[in-house]
C-alpha cells in the first residue's frame, strides 16, 4: 500500500471530483481536500501489517477524530463526510483486489481478513465523523434542577383550605 499511496490518492481525488452529491471539490482546496490522506493510509498500512484485530483498529481510527473535527469547522455536512469516507472504501477495496491478491500470493483468505479491516477502519472513522458531528451539533437544553430531599407539605384536613 506504501508503494502505491500515491496512485491510491489519485484516484480517490478522481472519485470525489466526480461524486455529485457532495461539494467537496469546490468547497475545499486540494491541500485541505487530501491532506488528512497520507497518514490515513500509513496508519491503515500498519494495521494490515500487523493483523490487527478490531480493537487496535478502532484505536486507531480515534486518533483520527480530529479529521472529523477538521471537516466539521470547514463547513462541510455530515453526508459530505460520510460520502467522502464511503469513496476511499472503495477506492481501498479496489486498490486490495487489484494489486492486494498479487501481494499475499493469491492467499483469498488473507486477501479477506485485509478487506475486513479496511472496512472496519473505514466504519470506525465514520463512527468517529458521526461522534464529532452529533456533539457539535447538539442543542444547548436547560434542565431543571433538583431539590432533594422534596420540601414537605402539610396535609389539609377535610374542611380547611389548601394554601
Amino acid at each position: 500500500m506504501r508503494q502505491h499511496e500515491s496512485s491510491i490518492i489519485c484516484s480517490w481525488v478522481d472519485d470525489i471530483y466526480k461524486e455529485r452529491r457532495t461539494t467537496l471539490a469546490s468547497t475545499l482546496s486540494y491541500e485541505q481536500l487530501v491532506g488528512f490522506l497520507p497518514e490515513c493510509l500509513e496508519s491503515l498500512a500498519q494495521l494490515l501489517d500487523n493483523s490487527a484485530n478490531d480493537d487496535e483498529v478502532s484505536d486507531v481510527a480515534i486518533k483520527f477524530r480530529s479529521y472529523a473535527q477538521e471537516r466539521f469547522q470547514q463547513g462541510l455536512l455530515i453526508d459530505e463526510v460520510v460520502r467522502e469516507l464511503s469513496i476511499l472504501r472503495r477506492v481501498l477495496n479496489d486498490y486490495l483486489w487489484q494489486e492486494g491478491s498479487s501481494a499475499l500470493g493469491n492467499d483469498l483468505q488473507a486477501l479477506r481478513r485485509s478487506l475486513a479491516r479496511v472496512n472496519s477502519f473505514v466504519d470506525e472513522l465514520i463512527e468517529q465523523a458521526l461522534l464529532v458531528y452529533a456533539a457539535s451539533l447538539r442543542p444547548r437544553v436547560e434542565t431543571r434542577s433538583s431539590v432533594w430531599p422534596p420540601p414537605r407539605r402539610r396535609k389539609a384536613f377535610l374542611g380547611e383550605v389548601d394554601e
